[in-house]
């Protein structure tokens, strides 16, 4: 008998290995890391240059999406929650109707994305109505902010979701910032104005530039 033969399965037959959860592991963290790196440099200005406080209110503890809002687009389809996978998104979080104050907002959405310039590619826009009854104005909202996602979720699944926010009422009507891990991190006071969001996506974005430009070069 050779060396090791009692290793072996009956039969002469190896038995299975055990796959490691390593690469898993390695692929996590990447995708993971320039959102936690944004999050440290974000909090810790003074690791950026000309490093400021945040202009917007935290949400803490973030609130993730809920997997069961079940958001229905204007044309009867679901706004698949993966679309927001990976990107920064602002957030403009409505009653039923989206009124004159909502529409204004979501115009400055509009700039405060176009100001980002080259970097407007990774950040997206989305208006969530919590309640069914704005649903007839939905489809006219989506071609007035062209490449803006419009959700309606149903008035109990609406409730739930301002109710993990902690305001009550007081959570509508605002814009949120949602990281690309899907979390509604930061909000906006109804009446702030449309640059300090602009000022709090740019250094966002720019932590999260400097994280992968400063893990590539350790790479090389």
């Amino acid at each position: 008998m050779t060396r090791g033969a009692d290793h072996e399965a009956p039969g002469g037959a190896a038995g299975p290995k055990k796959r490691s959860l390593a690469p898993l592991l390695v692929m996590v963290g990447v995708f993971a890391a320039p959102v936690l790196a944004a999050w440290f440099l974000y909090f810790n200005p003074e690791y950026l240059p000309s490093g400021r406080s945040n202009l917007g209110e935290l949400v803490t503890p973030v609130v993730p999406l809920p997997a069961d809002l079940e958001l229905t687009a204007p044309g009867g389809g679901r706004v698949d929650p993966e679309a927001f996978a990976g990107r920064w998104t602002l957030v403009y979080l409505a009653g039923g109707q989206c009124d004159d104050r909502c529409r204004a907002r979501l115009r400055d959405l509009r700039q405060i994305r176009l100001a980002l310039g080259e970097a407007s590619l990774s950040v997206g826009r989305l208006l969530i109505l919590t309640d069914p009854s704005g649903q007839s104005d939905a489809a006219a909202l989506a071609r007035e902010f062209d490449g803006m996602q419009v959700g309606i979720t149903d008035a109990v699944r609406g409730r739930a979701l301002v109710g993990l926010l902690g305001q009550g009422a007081d959570a509508l009507d605002r814009v949120y910032i949602l990281d690309p891990m899907g979390n509604l991190m930061m909000r906006y006071a109804r009446e702030a104005p449309a640059k300090d969001t602009l000022q709090d996506m740019g250094r966002l974005i720019k932590a999260s530039k400097s994280w992968i430009k400063g893990a590539g070069y350790g790479h090389k």
